[in-house]
């Protein structure tokens, strides 16, 4: 069996953690803005990612481009709605959109993270 060495183990929980605290204070925007739907799409970005954790291709592009587009349809709407939305709502939809950046970008430019995800494809297919 294939496996990934410190350094990627170290680059795959920092993805996770980093996911952890979008999903937690995803979870809080969608409570404080009582948007029950939102859990819908909460759900399918943890499953992308139970995906991305096992080595899938498609799974790390389809979760990066959910949080491309999570950046641009969180800033869109709080430049639209500025003046309608609570400050806690603004600013929690602002440190999202970091994140989902951050998190984006990581997953692009990690040598370690793609060194992890392809030891799991390997595994993969043993």
């Amino acid at each position: 069996m294939i496996q990934p060495d410190q350094s990627a183990l170290k680059a795959r929980n920092k993805l996770l953690a980093m996911f952890l605290l979008l999903c937690i204070l995803d979870v809080a925007l969608v409570i404080a803005a009582q948007d029950r739907w939102a859990i819908g799409r909460i759900l399918l970005t943890v499953v992308v990612m139970y995906f991305v954790i096992q080595g899938k291709k498609w799974a790390k592009w389809l979760l990066v481009s959910i949080c491309s587009l999570l950046v641009v349809s969180l800033i869109t709407i709080v430049l639209a709605l500025s003046s309608k939305l609570p400050t806690a709502l603004i600013v929690g939809s602002l440190v999202m959109a970091i994140l989902s950046a951050a998190i984006a970008v990581y997953m692009v430019s990690s040598k370690e993270l793609n060194r992890y995800f392809s030891c799991q494809r390997k595994a993969n297919l043993q």
